[in-house]
């Protein structure tokens, strides 16, 4: 074999083994964030978060990755186990689906101060990365408004 077709064999190997191991890694953080929550929850998925600046400027698409859950009239997104969660009262707030953004959908909640918060749930695909669970979550939180 040549030099490059080895070269390219390794680097796609690396890739894979990266991008089980960030994978797995997530999943793991997700896990551990939703033991800290108590009570039922409605709906949760792992979310990255992106803030108005972050959205709509930046190369790297997202400010954090957590636990994005709905409680009742309430979604939460936690980052830290230690930490409080971001909360939106839905009573108070918007939900609106944003325009796919860098091939990914993405769905916003704005407070009554009229500061956004950008979330999005995907999942590399070898093609294509999946957001499938962001238009999921997006259906629970706009399900729970109306009810």
């Amino acid at each position: 074999m040549t030099t490059i077709v080895q070269g390219a064999i390794i680097g796609a190997v690396v890739g894979l083994v990266v991008v089980i191991f960030n994978a797995t890694a997530k999943d793991k953080k997700f896990q551990k964030l939703m033991k800290t929550v108590a009570g039922p929850v409605d709906y949760s998925g792992l979310y990255h978060y992106a803030s108005f600046k972050r959205y709509k400027t930046s190369f790297k698409f997202f400010d954090s990755y957590g636990a994005l859950y709905l409680i009742g009239k309430m979604v939460y997104y936690k980052t830290k186990e230690t930490e409080p969660p971001l909360s939106f009262n839905l009573a108070e707030c918007s939900v609106q689906a944003e325009p796919d953004w860098r091939l990914l959908k993405w769905f916003s909640i704005t407070t009554p101060a009229g500061e956004k918060f950008y979330f999005d749930s995907n999942k590399m695909g070898a093609f294509k990365n999946n957001s499938d669970e962001t238009l999921k979550g997006l259906a629970a939180i706009k399900a729970k408004m109306t009810a």
